[in-house]
């Protein structure tokens, strides 16, 4: 067998076509460009998500037939301090694939290459109705046998009629999500169905950059007096890959509300703006500032504020806007102590 030095020199030393998506923050398909600089170590990995490359591996025998796509694996490989995938770790992955190839036959190996591997993992419901909805849409295979009942119930008068929606799956709203040209089903759905229909196909809409109109849709949802923080948390992530809308800068500070206080339910929807909309925190600086207030205002031991620290200081993007948040002479007196918190260590008590 060949040298191999890389996850692409695995791929071919098998005979195998990859492709590969990031399933991490948001389903993406990495051009080969950025396989190459990430899987050799000349870029930073693109889409970092809790200091891991969530990847998914799609495998076909031949680059010229990649619609027959054998295996998908589903790996995440850790990252290391400057958001670089860990080479040591990485070859290491590389060397078990190896042995079991080695030991099994490529055919057998491929397919079962993953079996207690320490860095595969098998995606939750939503994030793999929403993975397979994307590669059949990239391969230009059919959607699955749930989107027709789903357009059937757009159509419909009444979609908050149970009868109407209970016989739904999650699969079909992942390919409304991923194939609808037309924004206004989209819209009907959200302005008109039960949240049983709206919080899932939110989840499934944060894989894709919406057209304005579905953004404004979102923003005049999240505009509503009755709307509440944890159910503003899913209307957010279905707009997460839209620039910040300047109709939510209200509404949003609204449903955040005090720096002193922190509600559990507000702090389902900070978990949403930090996880899925980093970029909405870069450019608006004060938001980040109201999160962090916020976070160090609970009472819960700063358990909420050192995980968000922890990831907005390891994202590239934010890392800066964060420190300097942090270290601002504006800071707060729990803002302060909680930053200090971050450089001292947790005492130990011998028992």
């Amino acid at each position: 067998m060949q040298n191999i030095e890389s996850l692409s020199d695995l791929f071919s030393a098998v005979g195998c076509h990859a492709t590969f998506y990031d399933v991490g923050r948001h389903i993406t398909k990495l051009t080969p460009q950025q396989v190459i600089q990430f899987d050799k170590k000349q870029q930073v990995y693109p889409y970092g998500f809790r200091q891991q490359a969530w990847l998914a591996c799609v495998l076909g025998a031949q680059e010229d037939s990649a619609k027959e796509a054998q295996v998908v694996w589903f790996l995440r490989l850790p990252l290391d301090e400057s958001g670089c995938l860990n080479l040591g770790t990485r070859d290491h992955f590389i060397k078990t694939i190896v042995d079991k190839i080695m030991h099994k036959g490529t055919e057998q190996g491929l397919n079962e290459a993953l079996e207690d591997n320490p860095y595969a993992f098998k995606p939750d419901q939503d994030r793999l109705a929403n993975f397979h909805a994307i590669l059949a849409r990239d391969l230009k295979q059919p959607a699955s046998d749930y989107y027709a009942a789903v357009q059937d119930y757009l159509k419909l008068d009444d979609l908050k009629d149970e009868a109407n929606w209970s016989e739904l799956g999650l699969q079909g709203l992942a390919d409304l999500a991923a194939r609808s040209e037309q924004p206004s089903l989209v819209i009907k759905a959200l302005q008109q169905g039960p949240s049983e229909v709206v919080l899932p196909l939110c989840h499934a809409l944060e894989h894709h950059v919406q057209p304005p109109t579905v953004v404004d849709a979102v923003c005049q949802q999240l505009a509503k007096p009755t709307m509440d923080a944890a159910s503003a948390a899913h209307w957010v992530r279905a707009i997460s890959r839209s620039d910040f809308p300047q109709a939510l800068f209200i509404p949003l500070f609204t449903l955040l509300g005090d720096i002193s206080d922190c509600a559990d339910e507000q702090l389902e929807l900070i978990a949403a703006l930090v996880a899925k909309c980093p970029h909405w925190v870069t450019e608006q600086p004060q938001l980040l500032r109201i999160i962090l207030e916020k976070l160090a205002h609970r009472q819960d031991g700063l358990i909420g504020f050192k995980h968000i620290v922890s990831e907005l200081t390891q994202q590239p993007e934010t890392r800066v806007q964060c420190w300097q948040v942090l270290r601002s002479e504006h800071a707060t007196a729990a803002l302060q102590n909680a930053t200090a918190s971050l450089f001292t260590p947790a005492s130990e008590t011998l028992q």
